[in-house]
């Protein structure tokens, strides 16, 4: 399979199921689907700009998901319904309510045994969702990316407790509580009036001052819940940055908890590559080089490392299109090498799998 344009896909079938344009619903269209001119005009007048689809090109192309989009829809109807209560709860200045902290809690549990068992690449992390599912969708996308790179992390390394030891145990406990943050590290959005969120343009100094109100939000609609610091922590720091840039505290360096530092990867690589209401999705390869170029000045340099083990620029299953007017789609991707990924191409007999340097030869 492969993923491709709605405007390229016209007769071609799904591959998997398209979501939902609202949280809870059931499926657009199902893989399967043969998609008609009616079934694109429709697909792009929801504001859903890709599909995954299935071709001779791509015949026994299977990325890896790093979460399957019936977990990933399930999710994000649970946090839609955590943030409608957070909003309720900042209107009636009351504390987030205990019951939902306990049902996220649990989601992230759950999410938390998902990623355990993924593959150690994410290879298809992609939210093919319209714009309007961005603000509940976020916090899963960012949860699961978040677990796993601290999942590779402390496999690898370890993690550090407050005594500066090395330690290789509770991880599973630990990603629990990583999970949770995630969820919740944008709840105090709820707190910023729609028409600053959605803002298309630059924010205005009044308007950003709300902006950077939000962790500090999210910490107080959650005062009176029996929560880890830990927990507490990603909400309110997931966007200091290592250089002392960040906000609301302007901390910098080790200051900076790893689980927010893990959070800010995961929160930026998402806000780029999903569709918003006033942007577009950029490709994962931007993405990519957002977060590349911010190590060790706003991220930390071994989250990043991490995050270049399992996040690709050219991931298995999408296209390229190079200078010289072909178009393929990469069948493989050495992790080694990610700017090299393995694509295949139309050939006279058949198709044939070259590898590309996408450093220089894309196009434009």
């Amino acid at each position: 399979m492969r993923l491709t344009t709605v405007s390229r896909a016209e007769g071609l079938v799904l591959a998997r199921d398209l979501p939902a344009t609202g949280p809870g619903g059931l499926p657009l269209l199902r893989a399967g689907t043969r998609i008609s001119a009616r079934y694109r005009t429709a697909l792009a007048d929801q504001g859903i700009h890709a599909v995954w689809v299935e071709d001779d090109l791509s015949e026994g192309i299977e990325p890896a998901e790093l979460m399957p989009e019936p977990v990933r829809a399930q999710t994000a109807a649970r946090v839609h319904e955590a943030l409608g209560s957070a909003r309720a709860a900042f209107t009636s200045a009351q504390p987030l309510a205990v019951d939902t902290l306990r049902d996220l809690a649990g989601v992230a549990d759950r999410l938390s045994d998902s990623i355990v068992a993924s593959p150690d690449a994410a290879l298809a992390i992609s939210d093919l969702a319209a714009a309007d599912a961005y603000t509940h969708r976020h916090s899963v996308n960012v949860t699961a990316l978040g677990l796993l790179l601290a999942r590779v992390q402390w496999r690898a390394e370890g993690w550090i407790d407050y005594r500066g030891q090395r330690r290789h145990d509770r991880i599973n406990e630990r990603l629990s509580l990583l999970g949770l943050g995630l969820l919740l590290h944008d709840i105090g959005k709820m707190a910023v009036p729609a028409e600053v969120l959605n803002k298309p343009g630059a924010l205005d100094d009044d308007e950003w001052e709300l902006m950077r109100a939000h962790p500090r939000a999210g910490v107080e609609l959650l005062r009176s819940a029996s929560l880890s610091p830990l927990v507490t922590t990603v909400v309110r720091d997931h966007h200091e940055r290592v250089d002392g840039s960040g906000y609301p505290r302007g901390i910098s360096g080790l200051d900076i908890h790893q689980f927010s530092r893990i959070a800010a990867v995961a929160d930026v690589y998402d806000a780029v590559t999903s569709e918003r209401p006033y942007k577009g999705a950029a490709p994962p390869r931007a993405g990519v080089d957002v977060i590349v170029k911010g190590a060790g000045t706003w991220f930390d340099a071994d989250v990043v490392t991490m995050f270049r083990r399992v996040v690709f620029p050219h991931p298995v299953g999408t296209e390229v299109h190079l200078a010289d007017g072909r178009t393929g789609v990469v069948a493989n991707v050495d992790p080694a090498r990610p700017d090299v990924p393995i694509v295949r191409f139309p050939g006279a007999d058949g198709p044939v799998e070259v590898p590309v340097d996408t450093r220089r030869e894309l196009a434009a």
